[in-house]
């Protein structure tokens, strides 16, 4: 079905503003909402924001919000709907894509939550509505009154394939700079001096794909993150911190992953971070879930890195520039940031790791790659 058909419902019932942390699933409608110049559309750093956001909203204008986001990121807003929505009772709609639905098949990082989203709802006391095309009118509206009759929030649930794909987004962008090329001039430089952590999506496929290109994927066995969004600067904090050679800790992080767990940078001067290199690839977008924008355009990140503590922090565009700085940076007492503007364009053909590796042989094959180096 078109995601207009579900936009046009929601308008209906004076449903508003719209709070989204993107998914793939959540894409088309998304784009709809964007496009609609009478819904006001708002693009927090993570869910938690989102719930705060809504919860503010709602007491300013009296209107329902909608709070739009994946069923792994749900976990993320418990805090605030059991101590903040539920006490204080204000409403709220999720609007929650169902990865890994049972039954359907999707990638491991959704195995848990889409086997257990129903029981984890259930526990918390949220009553939801699984979205239909036949159904959808009554189904929001069912959610929509039972969330004003017991000003609490209440879940729309969103299977795979309900909606129609969204359209591509525009690749345009004033930097020459790739992902493929920046990954590229990265992985040359670091050569074993480093062990390597890739934050979730995109990303860690481009390493991946990359070093498997050099038949160099089994030498450096970096710790692909594939999911827990956010979370890949405090896990190479916890490896600085336990690491006994003298191999720097290189995180290779996104935009919107940074954005999603800021705080992590307040961390890095004491939790291992005098072997941290923290590479922020920042392409204005979430490019694994259809290319929202993220709001890394009003983030200096070098100046965020600095005020948390970093030693030192740069900002590069350009190839030549990554090139030259990157063996500089391999020798400088860390943190270290370096913010690095690329476009958004892809490269073709990325396969996913987990066609290959499960997660727990991604942490096997790491673990033995920390344990077997000799330093340098």
């Amino acid at each position: 079905m078109e995601a207009e058909l579900l936009i046009q419902e929601f308008k209906r019932h004076g449903i508003g503003p719209y709070i989204e942390v993107p998914c793939s699933l959540l894409a088309p409608l998304i784009s709809g909402l964007l496009n609609d110049p009478s819904c006001e559309v708002v693009n927090p750093v993570n869910e938690a924001v989102a719930m705060g956001i809504a919860a503010g909203a709602y007491m300013a204008t009296r209107r329902i919000p909608m709070v739009l986001v994946q069923n792994s990121g749900f976990c993320n807003t418990l805090n605030c709907l059991t101590s903040l929505n539920q006490i204080y009772h204000i409403p709220a709609v999720y609007l929650i894509s169902w990865r890994g639905e049972p039954g359907t098949k999707d990638a491991p990082e959704h195995e848990v939550m889409g086997s257990r989203l129903e029981r984890i709802l259930e526990v918390f006391d949220v009553y939801y509505r699984i979205l239909t095309e036949s159904g959808y009118k009554d189904e929001i509206a069912a959610v929509i009154n039972l969330a004003k009759d017991r000003r609490s929030p209440a879940a729309l649930l969103l299977p795979k394939g309900l909606l129609s794909s969204a359209p591509a987004v525009s690749p345009d962008s004033p930097f020459a700079l790739t992902k493929g090329m920046a990954v590229d001039i990265i992985l040359n430089a670091c050569g074993r001096k480093a062990c390597l952590v890739t934050t979730n999506g995109l990303i860690s496929r481009e390493v991946f794909n990359r070093l498997s290109e050099k038949h160099l994927e089994e030498e450096h066995a970096p710790f692909y993150m594939l999911g827990s969004m956010g979370h890949a600067l405090s896990v190479a904090l916890g490896i600085g911190k336990g690491l006994e050679d003298n191999r720097r800790v290189v995180v290779i992080d996104g935009d919107g992953g940074c954005l999603m767990h800021l705080g992590s940078m307040a961390s890095a001067a004491g939790a291992g971070g005098s072997k941290l290199i923290h590479v922020v690839l920042d392409n204005g977008c979430y490019a694994s879930t259809g290319g929202q924008p993220t709001v890394s355009c009003g983030v200096d990140f070098c100046k965020v890195a600095l005020g948390c503590g970093y030693k030192s922090s740069q900002r590069i565009d350009s190839a030549n520039a990554l090139r030259e700085a990157f063996p500089v940076v391999l020798k400088q007492p860390g943190p270290v940031l370096v913010h690095v503007l690329i476009n958004r364009v892809e490269g073709k053909g990325r396969c996913r790791i987990s066609d290959q590796y499960s997660c727990s042989q991604i942490r096997d094959r790491f673990m033995k790659q920390l344990q077997n180096h000799s330093g340098w």
